[in-house]
């Protein structure tokens, strides 16, 4: 179930933060713009750092449809214009949602994504709204 507060998104995928962080909502277009690297700090001045999980996801295709409002080709052709003109580089891509759950959970400032409610101990669930 997706931590994105009904009844703007709903689906499988959830939010989750580092445990440390003040925030507990933030807007659709807020976490868009974090993923996207255009926001890089949390409303409480700590350095965010988003973590994506691979293209081939079903988490990630969800995740992109329902933040970005974009698919992940399209949000792969962002991230190569930005490599190639030197402004960016897309966030840490990870695995499964394991990997997702231990990177959020030892790194301050991280958010990420998962499909399903497996072990939280030690993230928290992040609110989205519209």
């Amino acid at each position: 179930m997706l931590a994105l507060s009904a009844p703007m998104l709903a689906g499988p995928v959830e939010i989750i933060i580092h445990p440390s962080s003040k925030v507990t909502t933030i807007t659709r277009a807020e976490l868009s713009k974090i993923f996207l690297k255009r926001l890089r700090t949390w409303s409480d001045g700590t350095r965010a750092e988003p973590v994506d999980q691979v293209p081939s996801s079903a988490a990630r295709e969800e995740f992109s449809e329902l933040v970005h409002g974009r698919s992940v080709v399209t949000v792969e052709v962002y991230w190569k214009r930005m490599i190639f003109s030197g402004r960016g580089v897309p966030p840490r891509e990870l695995e499964s949602d394991a990997a997702v759950i231990e990177f959020v959970r030892s790194t301050p400032g991280a958010v990420g994504y998962i499909t399903d409610s497996e072990e939280l101990e030690g993230v928290v669930k992040l609110t989205v709204e519209d």
